[in-house]
C-alpha cells in the first residue's frame, strides 16, 4: 500500500488533467449507457414489445423511458427507426470524443509519471557516493532503469486508463441496472465478492512471480555486461562455448519465472468470464421467469437489463485484468524506490561553503576509512599536509591504500573518522563540487565515452573554443594524431575509447584535465599500463600538464617519481615512510626495497 501511495503521489502535478480526463469519463460512461438504452428501444420497437403501465408512470425507470419514447414519438414506425439511427449515432458520436479525450489526457499523465521516476532514478543513482556502486551490479542498476520502468509504464498504458474508464461505466451501468431491477442488480453484487477474492489472490501471486522475474533479468544483464566486457578473456582461454551455455541457463530460469508469471495472469480473463456466463444463464431463468410467469417485469426492461449487464462484463473484465497488472507495476515500483532509498546518497549542500582557489595546503589529520562499516581499515590514522606547487608521490604494494586516499581527497567516498582540510577549512563544511572543480583526476584506466574526440576532451565544459581545445591538444601531444583523422576532432572513438590505443586514449584524458585548467592534479598509475614508445609520449604531456600546480602522483614505476619534492611510502594502510627519493634511499628502508625489488626485475 506505501508503494501504491507513493505512485499516486507523482500525480500531483497533474491534478488538473486528471479532472478532465474523469470529466470525460463519466461523459463516456453516460453517452455509452443512451447508446444502450436507444439499442434496446430499438429491439423493443423492432419486436413491437410493451412496457408496464405502471413503469411509465413511476420512478426514474419510468421518466428515462418517457424521455426516449418523446423523442422518437412518431406514428409510422419508419420514422421512429429513422429517430433512433439519428440519436444512436449521436450518442455513439459524443462517446468516442469523450473516450479519445480521456485516452489523450491518461496518457499525457502516465507518460510523464514514467519520464519523471526515470529522471528521478538516474538524478538519485548519480548524485549516490562510489560506496553505492560498490555494493550494487550495473547490470541491476540498468535492468532496474530499463526493465522495471518499462513494468511500470505497461502497467500504467494497461490499467490506469482502465481503471478510471472503466470504473466509472462499471459505476454508471450498475446503476442503471438498479434502476430496472434492484432485486436481480443484488444477485449479479453477490458474486463480487467470490471474483474480487480469487483476483486479488492471483494478484498478489504475479506480484510475488514478477518480482522474482525483476531480480532474475538483472542477473542475466549483469552476467551479459560483464562477460561483453572482457570478450578478449572469453575468446582467449576458449571459454565461448561455456559462456553461452551458461547464458542459456540462466535464461531459461528467467523464461520459468516469466511463464509462471503469464499463466496466472492469462486466469484472470476466464475466470471472470466463467462467473459472468454463470451468472447470465442465472439471471435468464430468473428474469424470464419475472417477465413470462410473474409479469413484475416488462418485456423491454428485462431486454435492457441484460444488455446492460453484458455490456458491463467487458469493462469488469477489464478491470480484474488491470489489478492484475497494476501488481507486477508494484513490484517493478518496490525494486525501483528501494534502490532509490538507499542511504548513500549525500545530503543537501547548497548551505555549505563554497571555494574557489586553492591558496595554501591541504592537511589530513588522523584519517581513518574502510569501505564497509565494522571491516578492517583501508587506511589507518594517516597524517599528512600537502603544501600548493608541491609535487607528492604516493607509493606502496597493491592493496596499501595509494588509489583509496586520493579518492577521499575527491571525496568520492565519506571516511569514518579524521579530517580532511583545504586551506584550513573543513571537508564536512564544504560542498563537494567546489572540491572537484579544483581537482583535476587522469586515471590509470582512461574514462572515454562514445562520442567524438572534441566531445571527450571538452567534457563537464561548455563553450570552449576551437583554438583552446587545439593548444591543450598539443600539450598533451594527441593534436598530431587528431590532424592526421578525416573527421579530425569530430571523430567518434568508439565505446570506451574502442577505436584508439591506450597511449592516445591517455593523452585526450590528459588534454581534458587541461581544459579544466586546476590548480591540483591527481595521476592514478597514468603510464603503468603503457608500452615504451607510449608512455614516454604521455609522460611529456604530464610533463607539461604539471607546471606551477599541486600533483599528487600514484606511482608504480618508482623510476618515474625521483625528481618529485615527496615521496609518501604506504604500507598497509598507514604511511610507512615519507622523504625524497635521494633521502628515502639513503634510509635503506621500506621504500628502498621496493625500489631494489624492480630495479632488480629490469636488469634480469
Amino acid at each position: 500500500m506505501k508503494t501504491l501511495i507513493r505512485l499516486l503521489s507523482f500525480f500531483k502535478p497533474y491534478k488538473f488533467i486528471l479532472f478532465i480526463s474523469i470529466v470525460a469519463s463519466i461523459l463516456y460512461g453516460l453517452f455509452n449507457v443512451a447508446s444502450l438504452w436507444i439499442v434496446g428501444t430499438l429491439i423493443g420497437n423492432l419486436f413491437g414489445s410493451q412496457t408496464l403501465d405502471s413503469q411509465n408512470i413511476a420512478g426514474l425507470n419510468g421518466k428515462i423511458n418517457s424521455f426516449f419514447s418523446n423523442l422518437i414519438s412518431s406514428e409510422s414506425q419508419i420514422v421512429q427507426l429513422k429517430m433512433i439511427c439519428i440519436f444512436l449515432f449521436i450518442t455513439f458520436l459524443f462517446k468516442n470524443i469523450f473516450y479519445y479525450i480521456n485516452w489523450v489526457s491518461i496518457s499525457y499523465i502516465q507518460l510523464n509519471i514514467i519520464k519523471n521516476l526515470r529522471n528521478k532514478f538516474y538524478s538519485s543513482i548519480q548524485r549516490f557516493s562510489l560506496q553505492f556502486f560498490d555494493k550494487n551490479k550495473t547490470g541491476e542498476i540498468l535492468s532496474i532503469m530499463l526493465n522495471d520502468i518499462n513494468w511500470i509504464k505497461v502497467a500504467f498504458n494497461k490499467s490506469l486508463q482502465v481503471f478510471i474508464n472503466e470504473l466509472i461505466s462499471i459505476i454508471i451501468l450498475v446503476y442503471m441496472l438498479f434502476l430496472i431491477s434492484p432485486s436481480l442488480t443484488l444477485l449479479i453484487l453477490c458474486t463480487v465478492p467470490i471474483s474480487g477474492f480469487l483476483i486479488l489472490k492471483i494478484s498478489q501471486s504475479i506480484k510475488r512471480k514478477v518480482k522474482r522475474a525483476s531480480i532474475k533479468i538483472a542477473d542475466i544483464s549483469s552476467y551479459a555486461e560483464e562477460k561483453i566486457i572482457g570478450i578478449k578473456i572469453v575468446k582467449a582461454f576458449n571459454m565461448t562455448s561455456n559462456e553461452i551455455s551458461n547464458f542459456i541457463k540462466e535464461n531459461y530460469k528467467f523464461f520459468r519465472l516469466e511463464f509462471k508469471h503469464q499463466r496466472l495472469f492469462g486466469l484472470t480473463t476466464p475466470i471472470n468470464d466463467i462467473i459472468g456466463v454463470s451468472l447470465g444463464v442465472c439471471l435468464l431463468w430468473y428474469g424470464g421467469q419475472e417477465v413470462l410467469v410473474y409479469n413484475k417485469m416488462s418485456s423491454d426492461d428485462f431486454m435492457r437489463f441484460i444488455i446492460f449487464l453484458f455490456a458491463m462484463l467487458q469493462p469488469a473484465r477489464k478491470l480484474g485484468n488491470s489489478i492484475a497488472t497494476i501488481q507486477t507495476g508494484l513490484a517493478s515500483s518496490e525494486r525501483l524506490f528501494f534502490m532509490i532509498d538507499q542511504p548513500y546518497s549525500r545530503k543537501d549542500e547548497n548551505n555549505l561553503e563554497k571555494i574557489e582557489k586553492f591558496e595554501n595546503k591541504i592537511e589530513i589529520n588522523k584519517l581513518n576509512f574502510s569501505y564497509l562499516n565494522n571491516s578492517k581499515n583501508i587506511l589507518s590514522d594517516i597524517n599528512l599536509n600537502i603544501n600548493k606547487g608541491e609535487k607528492i608521490a604516493l607509493v606502496g604494494t597493491s592493496g596499501s591504500g595509494k588509489t583509496t586516499l586520493t579518492n577521499l581527497l575527491l571525496k568520492f567516498y565519506d571516511f569514518n573518522s579524521g579530517e580532511i582540510k583545504i586551506d584550513n577549512k573543513s571537508y564536512n563544511q564544504i560542498n563537494t563540487k567546489s572540491i572537484r572543480s579544483l581537482i583535476g583526476l587522469v586515471t590509470q584506466e582512461p574514462i572515454l565515452f562514445n562520442d567524438t574526440i572534441k566531445n571527450n576532451i571538452i567534457y563537464g565544459h561548455e563553450n570552449v573554443p576551437n583554438h583552446k581545445i587545439i593548444e591543450a591538444s598539443k600539450i598533451a601531444k594527441i593534436d598530431e594524431y587528431v590532424s592526421s583523422l578525416d573527421e579530425k576532432y569530430d571523430t567518434l572513438i568508439g565505446e570506451r575509447g574502442s577505436l584508439l590505443s591506450g597511449g592516445q586514449k591517455q593523452r585526450i584524458s590528459i588534454a581534458r584535465a587541461i581544459i579544466k585548467d586546476p590548480p591540483i592534479l591527481v595521476f592514478d598509475e597514468a603510464t603503468s599500463s603503457l608500452d615504451s614508445e607510449s608512455e614516454q609520449k604521455v609522460q611529456q604531456a604530464i610533463d607539461n600538464l604539471v607546471k606551477d600546480r599541486t600533483v599528487i602522483m600514484i606511482a608504480h614505476r618508482l623510476t618515474t617519481i625521483k625528481n618529485v619534492d615527496r615521496i609518501i611510502v604506504l604500507k598497509d594502510g598507514k604511511i610507512k615512510e615519507t622523504g625524497s627519493h635521494d633521502e628515502l634511499i639513503e634510509k635503506n628502508g621500506y621504500y628502498k626495497k621496493l625500489y631494489n625489488i624492480q630495479f632488480k626485475d629490469k636488469n634480469e
